[in-house]
């Protein structure tokens, strides 16, 4: 799959090389794709590319970077840095929103060949998130599996969602994963 002619006109040579590991990562298994086959379909002299990246992995990571970039973003906005009184059923539906705005990347990470590293990093993000929004709960024997588990819970929905997205409602999912939080933050 090679790029557009007018997409490649509007993006830089970075962005082109981030766009088409994207479309090679939906198609075929992340060790697979190689900086020569990259650069062919770009297309961009392989000095071009070393000169952002040093190998595939790091144009990974660069993207994985910057989708949990932008819920971080969202977060903020939504929080005003008070995560203790945010509205968490405008906050998710800002986060909806966003996976909608990237859903090729993000189902991809999460349905057509799992990024168990972007979801890790997706699962610290919560967790963080988590302990500003309930701060007097961290002394909690259990504290840290329950984190955990809600970490785990909303990006299962997400991942369900993204997989069954004809089936599946975010209104009936979102009330299901704030009652997952609730429920679990009542026996800290």
């Amino acid at each position: 799959m090679n790029l557009q002619k007018s997409e490649m006109i509007q993006m830089t040579s970075k962005d082109l090389i981030k766009k088409q590991y994207m479309a090679e990562y939906a198609r075929k298994d992340v060790s697979r794709i190689s900086v020569k086959q990259l650069c062919a379909a770009t297309p961009v002299a392989r000095t071009t590319f070393y000169s952002y990246f040093s190998n595939t992995d790091e144009v990974l990571c660069e993207i994985e970077d910057e989708i949990l970039a932008g819920l971080r973003t969202v977060t903020d906005s939504i929080s005003q840095g008070n995560l203790p009184d945010m509205d968490f059923s405008v906050y998710m539906d800002v986060v909806e929103a966003y996976i909608r705005g990237h859903w090729s990347v993000i189902h991809a990470f999460l349905v057509v060949q799992p990024n168990m590293r972007f979801i890790r990093k997706w699962k610290d993000a919560v967790i963080l998130n988590f302990k500003a929004r309930y701060p007097g709960k961290q002394d909690a024997g259990n504290y840290d599996a329950v984190a955990e588990i809600i970490a785990s819970t909303i990006i299962g929905a997400y991942s369900y969602w993204m997989e069954h997205p004809d089936q599946v409602s975010t209104k009936e999912i979102k009330p299901l994963m704030y009652q997952v939080l609730e429920s679990l933050v009542d026996i800290l």
